[in-house]
């Protein structure tokens, strides 16, 4: 049968916001010796791309993402304001979760498993940011504070994330991040329909945390729109975070520190083994062009889509006694639903899984959309992609085993065949992003030394494909 794969955490360095001379020297020195040594240095791969960006902007570049990205630090706590459901049953699911299910539902929202100081590290330049306004876990009482969530609320104030990406960017001085700040990826939605029960004041308080935090390096839209600033101005002005705020007017007062996430063009593609993305990328150049002349972020989602109907099968496996045979049932029915060629008899039991199992036939996509777009320039990638299972070194894992599930073992997956493999990610989008530049651009020796350099990362982990026994 295809592929059926069932599903680490590094200490936070010091958090100057700012760094002496000598140590940004020494920086760029090894930056710029990775480039010497035809080497793709992924944590800093915007500057080494520095020789050939000329004048392009932000909006011609295509960024690596993590959807759900701090799903990595989940609580056994569902999150108050959780979508699709009223304040008064979130509040009592917020109290019961930890007793009943927390585990569960937990599962159910992990889409990440590293760190977001490793995605950085490993080339990722755009975070899906997902906050509410909730108590702490496992908390009844007390005051509220925001917190990121899926399902489940992050055991660490939102804020605690923050100030990791502020350290993380004070130590990478030419490389540029963009968040996007939503409760559940709707970049529409405003005032309580966006954050449940929350006030005005208390959205706006976040975003003065959000400005407090990063200052100066906030990209400023009152000195030029983002179509028309150069990455180069951006370098010199050194405003490298661009925010995104879905309730732009109230929670940020319309800020020109933050952009209207109604300026995002979300392409949810439900990825899978159907290879839904494959045509959006393959008129990928004119679909870039026109958000680009309307100062629009192109975004496309390669996560899998929000079908729900499997957790009710999951669910009753994990927690109903199976009487004649009544989970083998189940788990047919749960396989029939993802419409597999091949797969009969697994139900995946985390969202993780069902995340891996997407992310191998995603990585056909993406090689596909990769190679063709090398001789045909109408095929080209967005200005980002956000995916799930990011794993170190620029990855997304395409292998058997969950990426640190929290909480749990991984049904000893990890043993397996093909466990851990990987699919090269962040090269790939970094190797499209030089062709694009040196394609429109002077040739120049660099297009040559760096196109060489991502070539020989993709070739470290190339698209990989197998069937199960």
């Amino acid at each position: 049968t295809p592929h059926a794969p069932t599903h680490l955490h590094c200490p936070t360095p010091p958090s100057p916001h700012a760094m002496a001379p000598s140590a940004m020297a020494l920086l760029a020195t090894l930056a710029a010796r990775a480039a010497a040594a035809g080497e793709l240095d992924l944590p800093n791969w915007m500057g080494q791309l520095a020789p050939i960006v000329g004048n392009a902007t932000l909006l011609d570049l295509s960024l690596p993402g993590a959807h759900d990205a701090m799903t990595y630090d989940l609580s056994t706590t569902l999150s108050d304001g959780y979508e699709g459901m009223g304040s008064v049953t979130s509040r009592i699911l917020h109290t019961l979760t930890p007793l009943v299910a927390g585990h569960f539902i937990r599962r159910q929202g992990q889409t990440q498993g590293i760190n977001v100081k490793d995605m950085l590290d490993g080339g990722i330049r755009f975070i899906d940011f997902r906050i509410m306004y909730s108590k702490a876990p496992d908390h009844v009482f007390g005051h509220k504070d925001w917190y990121c969530l899926h399902g489940c609320q992050t055991r660490s104030h939102a804020a605690e994330y923050l100030r990791e990406i502020r350290t993380w960017l004070d130590l990478h001085p030419k490389e540029v991040v963009v968040m996007w700040a939503s409760r559940h990826g709707n970049t529409s939605a405003t005032g309580t329909r966006q954050y449940p029960a929350t006030t005005p004041a208390q959205r706006q308080a976040f975003f003065q945390e959000v400005q407090n935090t990063f200052g100066g390096l906030l990209f400023n839209s009152s000195q030029g729109r983002l179509n028309e600033t150069s990455l180069q101005e951006l370098w010199r002005r050194n405003e490298r975070l661009v925010w995104f705020a879905s309730d732009f007017e109230e929670s940020t007062q319309a800020s020109t520190l933050a952009l209207d996430a109604r300026s995002i063009d979300n392409r949810l593609t439900n990825c899978g083994w159907h290879l839904n993305a494959l045509p959006i990328l393959r008129n990928g150049t004119q679909e870039l062009a026109a958000s680009r002349a309307r100062d629009e972020f192109l975004l496309m989602s390669m996560a899998p889509g929000g079908d729900e109907a499997y957790i009710a099968w999951s669910a009753k496996i994990r927690f109903v006694p199976s009487l004649v045979k009544s989970h083998n049932k189940l788990r047919k029915a749960c396989a029939r639903h993802f419409e597999i060629p091949g797969m009969e008899h697994w139900c995946p039991p985390a969202l993780m899984d069902i995340s891996l199992l997407s992310n191998f036939y995603s990585q056909r996509v993406l090689e596909a959309a990769f190679s063709e777009g090398s001789d045909n320039s109408l095929i080209d990638f967005p200005n980002a992609i956000y995916i799930d299972g990011i794993d170190h070194g620029g990855l997304i894992r395409t292998g058997t085993a969950k990426i640190n599930p929290l909480g749990e073992t991984d049904d000893n997956r990890a043993a397996e065949d093909h466990a851990t493999d990987g699919y090269a990610y962040v090269a790939t989008l970094v190797a499209a992003n030089v062709r694009r530049l040196c394609r429109h651009g002077p040739s120049q020796p660099a297009c040559a030394e760096l196109s060489a350099a991502a070539a020989a990362a993709r070739a470290q982990h190339p698209l990989a494909v197998w069937e199960d026994s």
